[in-house]
């Protein structure tokens, strides 16, 4: 299978992009920008996304640990782009601890999960995590990543 073409195609979905956290080893949060994020189901509630396996937050993943999951909101590129590591900022994004798991403070909706589950997936592990707290803000549009970031229009 050519990855170049896989990408692409892939790249033709629209999907919303989060930020999955953790308290790392060393005590301070560790990020990354996740847009392969799904709802599993509502009873019992359960969230999916999936990470690369070299990536340095995997290394931290095991079943029962506290993850945040934040939804960025069309304006939050910038924090997108910080944690995918493409341009960081000057200030480190603000987070706060909900059911032991940090969240972004100004995202536009928020889970704080446990890891219930990872599950290996080829060059990936799926992460099933267990819901404990959530919120959002619905007045606000999410941010989309569909070959570049968009904004949903207004209707």
């Amino acid at each position: 299978m050519d990855s170049k073409k896989l990408r692409q195609v892939a790249g033709c979905f629209p999907t919303g992009v989060t930020i999955v956290s953790c308290v790392n080893p060393a005590g301070a949060v560790h990020g990354m920008t996740a847009s392969s994020f799904l709802s599993v189901s509502l009873s019992p509630a359960l969230v999916l996304f999936s990470i690369m396996n070299e990536n340095q937050l995997a290394g931290f993943l095991q079943e029962g640990m506290p993850l945040g999951i934040s939804i960025l909101s069309e304006n939050m590129e910038a924090i997108s782009n910080h944690f995918a590591k493409i341009k960081l900022m000057e200030q480190s994004p603000v987070f706060s601890m909900k059911a032991k798991a940090p969240v972004l403070v100004d995202a536009q909706g928020w889970y704080a999960t446990k890891v219930q589950q990872l599950i290996p997936a080829g060059d990936h592990v799926l992460v099933l995590c267990r819901v404990e707290d959530l919120a959002a803000k619905t007045e606000e549009n999410p941010l989309v990543y569909y070959k570049g970031y968009k904004k949903i229009a207004a209707s």
